[in-house]
């Protein structure tokens, strides 16, 4: 994983969980329909968990690990999630242990080649790996004119990693016949406030002002405000998702 990046994370984690969007309960159903059982599942790199939550409504145990400290020390809580601070890539899970393994918006800062190891010995055969993640987001035909502006700032602070997720994981080669994907999309209700909030979370947004200063967003941000209008409107943020998923042989 990219050490910036890491630095940027631990900075962000109560934001994170703040402001970060929830997955649709679609999806969920959907990789609950997948699975041979719905005994365990390992939710990689959960960061504040908001994965591994939803995922424990549907399986009697839920395992999730992160390497960031300062995410799970704010990460959310429930009786059947067991908590562990290591990379996805040095989990040491036993074999055949999962019916379900995932990965939330996550998978382009991993070691791919050890992951897929871990992953490969740790499903259960028949059993599920599935990977999700999002990028730009829709408002209006004027707010996002805005965002555009804000993308220029902070684009030379993206990692190269996250081309793989632009890129819609398609050249992650993921070691499992793919499954056929649902389309789904992330709905959120935002005012102002809160889709700067989730702006601030982005990595890429952290390292810029860390390099340049806060008030080297200062610009975007009026100019999202004058599109957005009134901070306190509610407006839907349509999010569209790229989800890969693939099946365990045996």
């Amino acid at each position: 994983m990219d050490i910036r990046a890491i630095a940027t994370f631990d900075l962000q984690s109560e934001q994170y969980a703040r402001f970060r969007p929830q997955y649709p309960e679609a999806l969920f159903n959907w990789l609950g329909g997948l699975v041979p059982s719905r005994q365990r599942a390992w939710d990689c790199a959960t960061g504040t968990g908001q994965a591994a939550l939803q995922l424990s409504r549907l399986f009697e145990r839920v395992d999730a690990c992160d390497i960031n400290h300062s995410q799970l020390q704010v990460a959310e809580v429930a009786s059947n999630i067991v908590y562990q601070e290591c990379a996805a890539e040095q989990a040491g899970y036993g074999e055949s242990v999962f019916d379900l393994v995932t990965v939330a918006q996550a998978l382009h800062w991993f070691d791919l080649p050890r992951f897929w190891s871990q992953v490969a010995r740790a499903l259960k055969p028949g059993g599920i790996f599935a990977a999700w993640g999002y990028e730009r987001f829709h408002v209006s035909a004027e707010v996002d004119d805005a965002m555009r502006f804000f993308h220029a700032v902070i684009e030379p602070f993206w990692s190269s990693s996250n081309q793989l997720l632009w890129n819609g994981y398609r050249d992650v080669g993921m070691p499992f016949p793919a499954l056929d994907a649902p389309s789904c999309q992330i709905l959120m209700d935002w005012n102002l406030e809160q889709l700067l909030g989730y702006l601030h979370t982005w990595s890429a947004s952290k390292l810029c002002m860390q390099s340049l200063g806060k008030p080297v967003l200062n610009d975007a941000r009026l100019r999202l405000a004058r599109a957005w209008g009134d901070p306190a409107i509610v407006r839907r943020v349509r999010m569209p998702l790229h989800i890969i998923a693939g099946r365990k042989p045996g």
